[in-house]
């Protein structure tokens, strides 16, 4: 073989080389990465609520106009998003910023939310999961997939929920720069978030009723009942949740959907136990009504057929008490402001998240799910020895690339009423008296729509 051919061979080979990584680099981009360049955004402009300083009317509906996007960024039209009940002391100015007392608070906007539904309207170049036109949820928990967490299969504690570093995305009218609450920032006209936030869900339900299931309360609450990553309840379990607000709801249903033969919903609003009832419990109790004896009354009513331990019975007694619920999911929190309906025995929380693990049998489970405020003491040879297994369920377990859609599939089974639990629903110039619905608890919850 001449020089000359071994020199047009080699170039053949490079050339080939070349392509086929550049045909890689397009796979990994989608099969769309040849038509579909980024879109390009600039001076866009788009109404948010925004929080901005102290004071009593800190939380104001603004124009902002959209600074350019860039890396991993993903601008999103908001079709719907949930009025997170954690949200409330922020939104209706209940308390200091973030940051209070630490310093001074560096002037800047931020538009609270926490994620909802909605339709891609642009991507950074860096962009591999969704692309413009996609229906997407900006959920509540990233997943990166890539950070130590999620490379053990606990994608539900994504290192990115700790991400304080927040990006300017927006500016209001007199240039003060405006950023998202935890990268998602929902109550807007448009979602700019992170890859690491955003699922397809290829779904042509509703707004709402998509919004509410893939809202932060019903993907943990169907997270604490279904997702495999803690403690998935079990066909012919006993099962008990505590605290029936948006979360429990979504825990009630996860129960069912489950095949749990004893579901009891705990609260002290009737108006929700009554809705629980509906949704698939099989008993409801009023905390208040039942007092010191709240314990013993699940106990008893997850008492097992037969006490022959010999015949697979078990027993009710001794001192780590047999009877209790198989598994426990606890969603109650404090209270931010006291409820114009029943109140609970403890605004902090703390007490209904003693009892819910007391009231779990030895062997069972308990998953937590809210925000109480204060210290929890527990007996100790019970925690020692009890045999209960403590779950901290942030997002009740839920993997968002991975459960997500599982829970839209269930929302368009109709096993997930999702009319049921959006009681409130809301255009976005009418959030703030929506929100104060859902802080006094007078609705069970709210979603705004755009």
């Amino acid at each position: 073989m001449s020089r000359r051919h071994k020199v047009s061979r080699r170039r053949l080979l490079l050339q080939g080389a070349a392509a086929a990584a550049g045909a890689a680099t397009l796979a990994g981009q989608g099969t769309s990465a040849l038509a579909q360049a980024p879109a390009v955004v600039t001076a866009r402009r788009f109404r948010a609520w925004v929080t901005r300083g102290g004071g009593p009317d800190r939380t104001t509906l603004q124009e902002l106009t959209l600074r350019p996007i860039s890396g991993r960024q993903v601008v999103v039209r908001t079709e719907a998003t949930n009025l997170c009940y954690s949200n409330v002391p922020f939104v209706l100015a209940l308390q200091s910023p973030a940051g209070a007392g630490r310093g001074p608070i560096p002037p800047r906007g931020t538009i609270q939310g926490h994620g909802g539904v909605g339709v891609v309207e642009a991507v950074g170049p860096q962009v591999r999961r969704v692309q413009a036109g996609d229906r997407v949820c900006v959920s509540g928990t990233p997943q990166c997939g890539q950070c130590y967490q999620c490379l053990r299969g606990r994608a539900d504690m994504c290192q990115f929920l700790s991400d304080t570093n927040l990006a300017v995305i927006a500016e209001m009218k007199d240039g003060t720069p405006v950023v998202a609450n935890s990268h998602i920032g929902g109550l807007a006209e448009l979602m700019i978030t992170n890859e690491e936030w955003v699922v397809p869900i290829f779904s042509k339900a509703a707004a709402a009723d998509v919004g509410m299931v893939c809202s932060c309360v019903a993907v943990a609450g169907l997270g604490a009942t279904l997702a495999p990553t803690l403690a998935p309840i079990q066909p012919g379990s006993t099962a008990a949740v505590v605290g029936c607000g948006p979360l429990g709801l979504s825990a009630v249903v996860g129960a069912k959907i489950a095949g749990a033969s004893t579901i009891i919903a705990i609260d002290p609003i009737r108006v929700r136990r009554e809705l629980a009832m509906t949704l698939g419990a099989t008993h409801a109790l009023d905390p208040n009504v039942e007092g010191n004896n709240l314990v013993a009354r699940v106990r008893e009513l997850t008492r097992f057929p037969n006490d022959r331990v010999w015949s697979g019975g078990r027993t009710s007694g001794g001192l780590l008490g047999g009877a209790g619920a198989d598994f426990v999911i606890e969603a109650v929190g404090a209270d931010a402001v006291a409820p114009k309906l029943e109140a609970g025995p403890d605004p902090t929380g703390i007490l209904p998240m003693r009892q819910a693990y007391e009231m779990t049998a030895p062997g069972g489970h308990v998953v937590t799910t809210s925000l109480p405020r204060g210290n929890i003491t527990l007996p100790a040879v019970l925690f020692s020895i009890g045999g209960r297994t403590h779950h901290a369920g942030q997002a009740g377990g839920s993997q968002p690339m991975r459960d997500i859609p599982r829970y839209v599939q269930l929302l368009e089974a109709s096993q997930f009423n999702a009319k049921a639990l959006a009681t409130t629903i809301v255009r976005l110039e009418d959030m703030l008296p929506a929100y104060e619905q859902v802080a006094y608890r007078t609705t069970v919850t709210a979603i705004m729509t755009p």
